[in-house]
């Protein structure tokens, strides 16, 4: 055979091998070795493991997702939590601002009270001023001191309204021990054995009737009388519903019944809310406030008879004008008890400081 007829059978294409069988000259199958090689980093993959590979994708895809979701929720979970404790915060604060609020509400009426309480008592300081200005006018001229001072006092303790202290003081300064006199007490009054208390009783007490004993009005005078100067001194009479207190003098009439312009000078209380001024005639007083404990007052050189509610530090009426010429004696009247409604005594209670 000739080799250039078997060389010329080689292809040009790289790795293609032709070749013939000598005796028959049939021509051989082209072969490429290069197709039946893979590229690099290319396996064969067989149908199984390309389900498991789709399986563990789809696995973590899925994982990823839970993944997402619970920290979302995580995240969910804190902020309502975050939420709830700032609208719980935000409550509270508006609870504590409400109280606060009214607290300050409060202390604004507070506030406003006293404001209106001081500027009343700016006006009686500016009155009692006023008087003071007087006294330095007249004490100039004035060649008993003592009297004048006196009479000032005087005319300001008739005044309506609070009393100011350096008067309230003036006032307490008269005070007295008064005890009462069971030679005047009327049978049906009931004493205590201090002399401190009195009240109506149910039946007659066996006592002699001297000529000294009241024998229709259950009234009874206390055992010290008083011819000069000042004196004063307190009676509690709590919620009694009827009384009369106040001064008279030694030649009353205590066999009958009591005459206004006969030598009293009171104030009483009956049903429980009408108040009377009783002198030569009765006044009706239309009191603001009810006294628990009245205090009763008299300057015997001005013919003055005063008297005040005491917790109040009030003036209740005055009597003035008057000339005394006997002693005049602490008078209290109980009243009849009402089937126990008026069974409180009438106590005489220790005057405390005025100046405190």
């Amino acid at each position: 055979m000739d080799p250039d007829s078997v060389y010329s059978n080689i292809s040009d294409s790289p790795g293609s091998i032709t070749g013939e069988k000598h005796d028959s000259h049939e021509e051989t199958k082209t072969v490429n070795i290069y197709q039946t090689l893979k590229p690099p980093g290319v396996c064969a993959a067989s149908p199984a493991w390309r389900d498991s590979l789709r399986k563990r994708t789809s696995l973590l895809f899925i994982s990823l997702w839970l993944i997402t979701l619970i920290s979302l929720i995580t995240t969910l979970g804190l902020h309502f939590k975050q939420s709830s404790a700032l609208q719980s915060e935000l409550k509270e604060q508006q609870r504590n601002s409400s109280t606060l609020i009214t607290e300050l509400q409060k202390q604004l009426g507070e506030k406003e009270q006293e404001n209106s309480q001081l500027q009343k008592l700016l006006k009686k300081e500016q009155e009692f001023s006023q008087l003071q200005a007087k006294y330095n006018s007249e004490i100039c001229s004035s060649k008993d001191t003592y009297n004048t001072v006196r009479s000032l006092f005087a005319e300001w303790s008739r005044r309506d309204g609070v009393i100011t202290k350096p008067v309230w003081g003036w006032i307490g300064e008269a005070a007295v021990d008064v005890t009462l006199d069971p030679d005047t007490a009327h049978p049906r009054l009931i004493l205590s054995e201090d002399g401190k208390q009195v009240r109506h009783g149910d039946t007659r007490q066996n006592r002699p009737d001297t000529p000294k004993r009241f024998n229709y009005i259950v009234c009874v005078l206390g055992k010290e009388g008083f011819s000069s100067g000042r004196f004063y001194y307190e009676v509690q009479v709590g919620e009694k519903t009827a009384w009369t207190l106040g001064v008279a003098k030694e030649s009353i009439n205590r066999k009958g019944k009591m005459n206004p312009g006969n030598g009293y000078w009171t104030v009483s209380l009956r049903n429980g809310t009408e108040y009377r001024a009783i002198a030569s005639t009765s006044v009706l007083l239309p009191l603001r406030e009810k006294p628990r404990t009245v205090g009763v007052y008299v300057d015997y050189e001005r013919g003055q008879v005063s008297f005040y509610n005491v917790e109040a530090r009030s003036h209740i009426c005055s009597f003035t004008g008057y000339t005394f010429t006997e002693k005049l004696y602490p008078f209290f009247c109980p009243s009849l008890n009402h089937d126990g409604k008026n069974s409180a005594p009438l106590v005489i209670s220790s005057v405390k400081s005025h100046s405190e």
